[in-house]
C-alpha cells in the first residue's frame, strides 16, 4: 500500500471512528454488521471498481428492475408490515457473526 493509499484509509478510519461516536450503540452495531456484510462482497480490483463487467452490471440492474416493477404491491406491504412489527417490538435484530447473517 502507497502512503496516499495510506493517508485515505487513515482518513476513512478516522471519520469513521467520530461518526461511530456520535450514534446510539444500537445504530453503531448496524454499522459494523454492515461492515461485516461488505467483507463477504466481491473484491475490488486496485481502482476500487468491483470485478464486473458494464454489460453484467446492465443485465443485473435491469433484472432487480423488473423484479421490482412485478412485485412492487408486495415489497409495499412488506415495508408496512416491517414498519408495524418494528412499532409493536415484533422484530429481531439481524446480525453477521463469522460471515453468517443470524437474528438476536
Amino acid at each position: 500500500m502507497d502512503t496516499q493509499q495510506t493517508l485515505s484509509s487513515l482518513g476513512f478510519e478516522q471519520t469513521l471512528l467520530q461518526i461511530l461516536r456520535t450514534l446510539h450503540p444500537r445504530r453503531a452495531a448496524q454499522i459494523v454488521d454492515f461492515a461485516r456484510w461488505l467483507q463477504t462482497q466481491p473484491a475490488v480490483d486496485e481502482n476500487g471498481d468491483e470485478k464486473i463487467s458494464a454489460d453484467e452490471l446492465e443485465r443485473e440492474e435491469k433484472a432487480w428492475e423488473q423484479t421490482y416493477l412485478a412485485n412492487r404491491d408486495h415489497f409495499r406491504d412488506m415495508a408496512r408490515q416491517a414498519l408495524k412489527d418494528l412499532e409493536t417490538g415484533e422484530t429481531l435484530e439481524m446480525v453477521i457473526e463469522n460471515g453468517k447473517i443470524a437474528a438476536r
